[in-house]
């Protein structure tokens, strides 16, 4: 029994641990805070949105205990979507790895990375995920970078903490930045009336500029790590890391050419149906659904063609599936709190109070202060999409007496949106993939916070300037 108690100090957090304390919080401010309500209608374009002036308060409707309990389950049910999709994804690698696939290609790689500058690796991998999500959207695919990129900075003699810091930091900069993200910046730009994308000049620039910071961070971490493996903040999880990801794997004995003919063209159709899913994403509209579809057909597909059956290729999917299923739970346990404030209806009260931050200062001031509101309300509205269609419709018209430009006002609420997703410990896109790599939300924070903090500033500042030249396209 003593034993037992020695053991459980040691454990570390479990991500649901800190959700379900936030969970408890919010119930306590569904009776702190009064209901309130905007009044909303649907528009030409088919777009609910809010009457900025319409703010009423309502009968206050409190979570109680059992409501705490059941918004676990309609957070899952409101969550299916993402979950669903991260759970084929899970499965399609399940099948990739299994068969040795990715195995090998994480080995091919650290050999002809090995002598190379570890920022040509960071600096290729961190654009490529930064362009991806700055046209898609789909930061969900963090879980899949991050299973590919730890094995090949372990491998390369850096820690696991390196590898997730490459992807969550190329991803950072890419949904922040966002040039033609449908989800916050589609959506932003049709609610304010502009063209559609327009100004993607400005947040190219930023991106740049970003991927430049993240990239010195990241090498300077990386480099301090090889050279006294002590100073890893994950020195600690190594061992395990290393049993988790590299499987036994020796990096001197094996390599891409060991792969059998069939299994490199099983490899390379899971490559094509991905390009196609990406492109799908960017052009086609992609949803959930077809991203989903897409890996469930590189699952069959790849398996089929590397010699596996039906049996086997099932086998492997669902052990795909378990190894990130604590990640998948998550994301529905951070849904749970916005299921209770949504119906507490309270969180048009949090930015009805918010929101008078922004009039009767300078314009420049004022842009500044509508991206800190931004950052503020990411905290209690999670989803981007969600946050566009309750708070453009008021930012825009506060924008317009504020003396902002429509589009400053966009990337105002963009740019507050995207970055608080990579520390607020309630996101669970976040804590899904910090779970994949192994890692506890502490782990990252300490990490990251400094970069962090050095963006959000860096932020503020471009939209200072945004307005300073009066952006408009």
């Amino acid at each position: 029994m003593q034993d037992d108690k020695k053991i459980s100090k040691k454990l570390a957090k479990h991500p649901f641990w800190g959700l379900i304390l936030m969970v408890i919080l919010t119930v306590i401010l569904t009776w702190l805070i009064p209901a309130g309500q905007y009044d909303r209608y649907v528009n030409e374009a088919g777009l609910t949105v809010v009457d900025p002036s319409s703010f009423h308060y309502v009968e206050n409707n409190p979570a109680g205990i059992a409501d705490m309990f059941r918004s676990f389950y309609y957070g899952f049910t409101k969550a299916a979507g993402v979950m669903g999709a991260v759970s084929f994804v899970g499965g399609a690698f399940g099948v990739l790895k299994g068969i040795g696939i990715l195995n090998a290609a994480v080995v091919g790689l650290t050999h002809k990375m090995r002598n190379k500058p570890f920022y040509l690796l960071a600096g290729t991998v961190m654009l490529a995920i930064a362009l991806h999500h700055s046209f898609t959207g789909f930061r969900e695919l963090d879980v899949v970078f991050v299973a590919l990129m730890i094995p090949i900075c372990l491998e390369m003699g850096y820690d696991t903490m390196t590898g997730a810091g490459v992807v969550l930091l190329g991803s950072t900069v890419g949904f922040t930045c966002a040039l033609a993200n449908p989800f916050f910046t589609g959506i932003a730009h049709e609610i304010a009336e502009l063209p559609m994308y327009s100004a993607m000049w400005f947040r190219g620039m930023v991106m740049l500029t970003f991927l430049l910071i993240g990239l010195l961070y990241i090498n300077s971490y990386a480099k301090k790590v090889k050279a006294d493996p002590t100073k890893s903040i994950t020195f600690a999880l190594e061992a395990e890391s290393r049993a988790r990801f590299i499987r036994g794997t020796n990096s001197d004995e094996a390599g891409a050419d060991q792969l059998t003919t069939r299994e490199k063209v099983a490899g390379c159709s899971f490559l094509i149906v991905f390009a196609y899913m990406v492109f799908g994403c960017i052009k086609l509209g992609f949803g959930f659904a077809e991203v989903a579809a897409c890996f469930f057909a590189m699952s069959l597909l790849t398996g089929f063609i590397a010699g596996k059956n039906l049996n086997e290729i099932c086998y492997l999917f669902t052990q795909g599936i378990a190894d990130i299923l604590v990640a998948i739970y998550i994301i529905f346990f951070a849904r749970a709190i916005l299921v209770l404030m949504e119906d507490a209806l309270i969180i048009d009260t949090v930015i009805h109070f918010l929101s008078q931050f922004v009039i009767g200062s300078s314009s420049v001031l004022s842009a500044v202060i509508v991206f800190i509101l931004q950052c503020l309300i990411n905290f209690f509205i999670p989803s981007g999409s969600g946050q566009a269609v309750i708070t453009m419709p008021i930012i825009t018209p506060l924008a317009d007496m504020g003396g902002i430009t429509r589009q400053v006002a966009c990337l105002a609420s963009q740019l507050g949106d995207g970055i608080t997703n990579y520390i607020y410990p309630t996101n669970g896109g976040l804590l899904a993939t910090l779970a994949v790599a192994g890692l506890s939300y502490a782990h990252w924070a300490k990490f990251a916070w400094k970069i962090i903090l050095l963006m959000v500033i860096l932020c503020a500042v471009f939209v200072a300037g945004a307005q300073m030249i009066g952006l408009m396209l």
